[in-house]
């Protein structure tokens, strides 16, 4: 089998880098845009001659400079999860892969803490006195992995009193309780698309009840 090279036929400075014009033993010719930085670490010269090998490593690292670079770019706008710059990366034309690890090498360094991230969402949904349930969906929504966020939340929420929150809610949207029953299914609902579970509505209700 015929071994493929490549020849730097031109190099050529611009503003922003070099542009390296480069054609391959099969008949192709193409363009490779890169940065001083590239430039310089890459040591090709205009005329050399690079076999198949060399030039894919090259390659290989030139696009992951770019996504890399892309990806700085993207996270200066704001806090960004792992999914979310994976699915930014590929809408500006990376591959799948390519921007997964990318976003890998991110959160290795310290660019991405999704913990972080989470903490911040569930002090906000607290706030909002969001239930355990709605507090996880929520996250799962934003981009999580499942498992992460079980196993997050398990101890961000450790000492929640979800009740309490619940009864906070009650107080204020439906104080005096309803006493009509489809008026009260309907209360009923409303927590738990707030994310409460039964067992947390009946005893705020109760507790509610007491104390009123």
């Amino acid at each position: 089998m015929e071994k493929i090279y490549y020849k730097i036929e031109k190099i050529k400075k611009t503003t922003e880098g070099y542009i390296f014009y480069i054609t391959s033993s099969m008949g192709t010719s193409f363009e490779m845009p890169v940065s001083p930085d590239q430039f310089e670490r890459f040591e090709l010269e205009q005329g050399e001659i690079i076999d198949d090998a060399h030039f894919l490593r090259i390659r290989e690292e030139h696009l992951f400079d770019n996504a890399r670079r892309h990806a700085f770019s993207i996270l200066s706008y704001g806090e960004n999860n792992k999914k979310m710059l994976i699915t930014k990366l590929q809408r500006q034309g990376f591959s799948r892969e390519l921007s997964e690890n990318v976003a890998l090498y991110m959160e290795h360094r310290g660019y991405i803490d999704e913990k972080k991230q989470m903490g911040l969402l569930i002090d906000t949904y607290l706030k909002k006195k969001f239930g355990r349930i709605k507090i996880v969906e929520e996250l799962i929504l934003k981009g999580y992995r499942r498992d992460e966020v079980s196993e997050y939340v398990k101890q961000a929420l450790a000492e929640v009193n979800f009740v309490e929150n619940c009864m906070w809610i009650i107080e204020h949207k439906y104080n005096p309780l309803p006493r009509d029953p489809d008026e009260l299914k309907k209360m009923i609902g409303a927590l738990m698309r707030y994310g409460y579970n039964i067992a947390d509505i009946k005893e705020a209700v109760k507790a509610f009840q007491s104390q009123s």
